[in-house]
């Protein structure tokens, strides 16, 4: 059940390598993805101590969903890992696809 939260994190990486330079990507990507995804995905700070805004941002981003898929996989409790799954997989897609379309944008010539 880890499988696609690893394409999950993957896309958002080549993403990131993508749209931003070298130094850029290590410090937006490498500081914001992990504090957001530290704190939002519910296993170091329960969601439920949050108020109720951060608890719709934090169940809407594929963070908390993983987390929840990977406790229910290894809680046992098959049946609640598959609603969370695919919200992973759909954000893993999309994610996917942007970098595919973004990788595939003609670049612009700098140098003229």
């Amino acid at each position: 059940m880890v499988l696609p939260t690893a394409l999950m994190y993957t896309a958002i990486s080549l993403l990131c390598g993508t749209l931003m330079s070298n130094k850029a990507v290590g410090g937006v990507c490498g500081a914001m993805l992990t504090t957001i995804a530290f704190i939002l995905s519910g296993v170091t700070v329960p969601i439920q101590i949050m108020g109720s805004t951060f608890q719709d941002i934090a169940k809407a981003l594929p963070f908390y969903n993983a987390a929840q898929s990977a406790v229910a996989a290894v809680g046992g409790g098959y049946g609640r890992i598959w609603p969370h799954s695919w919200i992973v997989i759909a954000y893993a897609v999309g994610f996917w696809l942007a970098a595919v379309i973004v990788f595939g944008l003609p670049k612009r010539n700098v140098n003229r």
